[in-house]
């Protein structure tokens, strides 16, 4: 944290910059970074030139003509920002100081949050993050200056602890974040951090028991290699441990958890430290759990609007690992990859997730979603039927059975949502040999109404052969084999989209073979990765 505080020395303050004319949120993540790392190491030193960056900071943020209410996530981050270094720095400060940070606080966050509070806005009631990261920055924004104005300050306060606590709805039944791995880092962050200042205050505050199971999901959603299964609209990032871990770990007194949390920050605390409210991990990091911590399973399933999967052989860099959902594009951010599976081998990612595209596109979250190429299932790891999308059911994909007989894990997925009027009946099986890797992925289509295309993205380069694959990377080698008689080769295309406009994925390939119509269709494909060689 004092590291990245002296970077935070040479950078610039926040400035009033809206880039793609909508957003001034980059602008109030820089302050909410800046202010809490320099406030932070000035509580862990003493040195004045940490308080006083931290000051110029709070400056910088409140001069601002606004915080950009149109949106209004900008406002929130910028809220919480100014609260948490009016707070931190509360004895230092002038009473000049004090008056002119309050008065920001409540002109530029508070009045703006009680028209939409007035107004019943869509985020007043528990939508997706944007209700998590609105309803905490007003809320820390309502505690730090209460005195100023207590009958607004109590309203906006007491809607914000309502607002985060019909969030805890969206970890249920068991902990899988419909959003997608960074969304849950972003949501999850700002959750948390209501519940802690509520704790703080002495207020009462629900805290969902499925928040801890939700802090298993996120340790399960990245695999071995370091990287996250980014489904939903996300990037394929490098994940962090967030300081959101580290208060679910010790909140719940997890020693599972606080023994991955605390492995997670040691391994890379620099990287740890990265994101806005990393310093808060020195608030919130959990004991060290002994030698007896349980260890996190191999086998885990999460339900929901999103269910999830995930098998692995262990949890080393070299261990397998593969991570396969259901669910529906109809959730906040989905794509249509219902089906959809990215696995891991030997420190590589074999079969890929593009991710999210542009969301300035036209109609990116309207009418032309389901037109881009990396939020349909053409480019996802899963089935495309005569030539057309998936659908986005409101009831989602679920993944109905699971279960093991000692050496071997077994799931399967109820596809027939995503394909209503394109079969009768299709699920997708997946089987995962726990100690070697093995795993298989058959496909059970019941009178599909066209030729249906089985396939998977990759960055390897591909070589066939007959009904054998060779997938090369990093200078090891991957086997697939096809083992049904259905007809229909195996062929290779850039993973190119339709549109100049859209990520053009280079470097990325589809590896795919498309059988002909028939009655029934068992696809079965199989993946050997104890035969890698260098």
């Amino acid at each position: 944290v004092i590291k990245r505080a002296d970077l935070v020395l040479r950078q610039r303050t926040c400035r009033y910059e809206i880039p793609d004319g909508k957003r001034l949120l980059s602008e109030s993540r820089r302050a909410l970074l800046h202010i809490t790392h320099s406030s932070m190491a000035w509580r862990l030193t003493g040195d004045d030139k940490y308080r006083t960056r931290a000051i110029a900071e709070l400056d910088a943020a409140c001069a601002l003509k606004d915080w950009n209410p149109k949106h209004f996530l900008d406002t929130a981050e910028m809220a919480a920002a100014v609260s948490i270094g009016y707070d931190w720095l509360h004895a230092t400060l002038t009473a000049e100081q004090r008056k002119r940070y309050e008065d920001a606080l409540i002109t530029k966050a508070l009045l703006p949050a009680k028209k939409v509070h007035d107004d019943k806005g869509w985020w007043f009631k528990p939508r997706n993050n944007w209700s998590q990261v609105c309803g905490a920055g007003i809320g820390l924004a309502a505690a730090a200056v209460w005195e100023r104005d207590p009958e607004l300050c109590e309203t906006l306060f007491r809607n914000s602890v309502k607002i985060v606590e019909g969030c805890g709805e969206f970890y249920h039944p068991d902990g899988c974040y419909p959003e997608g791995p960074s969304y849950w880092h972003y949501g999850t962050n700002f959750h948390v951090l209501m519940l802690a200042a509520c704790q703080a205050l002495g207020e009462k505050a629900e805290v969902e028991p499925v928040l801890q199971r939700s802090g298993e999901f996120i340790l399960q959603v990245t695999g071995p290699t370091g990287y996250d299964y980014n489904f939903a609209d996300a990037g394929s990032r490098r994940a962090a441990v967030t300081s959101a871990q580290s208060w679910i770990a010790s909140h719940f007194k997890d020693a599972g958890q606080a023994k991955a949390v605390r492995a997670g920050i040691a391994k890379d605390p620099e990287h740890a430290a990265a994101s806005r409210l990393s310093a808060l991990h020195l608030l919130w990091l959990p004991a060290a759990p002994g030698t007896k911590a349980p260890a996190l399973r191999t086998a885990a399933r999460f339900n929901g609007e999103q269910p999830v999967a995930f098998l692995r052989t262990g949890w080393s860099r070299e261990d397998t690992w593969l991570a396969i959902k259901g669910g529906t594009g109809a959730a906040s951010h989905g794509h249509l990859d219902a089906g959809s599976f990215v696995y891991e081998a030997m420190g590589v990612r074999w079969c890929v997730d593009l991710g999210s595209d542009n969301y300035n596109m036209p109609g990116y979250f309207g009418g032309k979603r389901w037109s881009y190429f990396r939020l349909n299932n053409r480019s996802h790891n899963t089935l495309v039927i005569d030539d057309q999308l998936q659908e986005d059911p409101k009831q989602p994909c679920p993944i109905f059975e699971s279960g093991t007989d000692g050496t071997k894990e077994w799931l399967t997925v109820d596809l027939a949502r995503a394909y209503p009027k394109q079969a009768t009946a299709i699920t997708r099986r997946a089987i995962f040999d726990s100690k070697t890797g093995e795993a298989r992925i058959i496909d059970h289509i019941t009178q599909p109404v066209g030729p249906v295309r089985w396939a998977l993205v990759t960055a390897a380069k591909i070589t066939i052969k007959g009904p054998r694959v060779t997938l090369e990377q990093d200078g090891l080698r991957l086997h697939i084999t096809r083992e049904d008689p259905y007809g229909g080769e195996w062929s290779v295309m850039p993973a190119t989209p339709p549109t100049t406009r859209e990520r053009q994925n280079e470097g990325f390939q589809i590896l795919s073979f498309t059988a002909p119509k028939a009655n029934e269709v068992r696809l079965r494909v199989m993946r050997y990765p104890n035969t890698i060689g260098h």
